[in-house]
């Protein structure tokens, strides 16, 4: 069955929405995570599922931005 990029995008989006890519990317973290930067997690899944990206790219997109929230790179800090 073929279905068209955006409705793709529509079904990536409900299922980022449920929290499953979510709690794949704090599991495989193996930290414990705040509900504040759990929450601001979602809402950057759920920004980058509406763009239409795959569950891969969630999921490795997800990954990278919790490890930078975790463990900044002090060179870009500001400081």
């Amino acid at each position: 069955m073929v279905h068209c990029p955006h409705c793709v995008a529509k079904s990536i989006f409900r299922w980022c929405m449920k929290g499953d890519i979510v709690d794949r990317v704090l599991s495989s973290s193996g930290c414990a995570v705040s509900m504040p930067t759990q929450d601001k997690l979602s809402k950057y899944l759920k920004l980058l599922a509406s763009t239409g990206k795959s569950e891969e790219q969630l999921f490795r997109l997800g990954s990278a931005y919790l490890k930078e929230t975790l463990e900044p790179d002090p060179r870009y800090s500001g400081c």
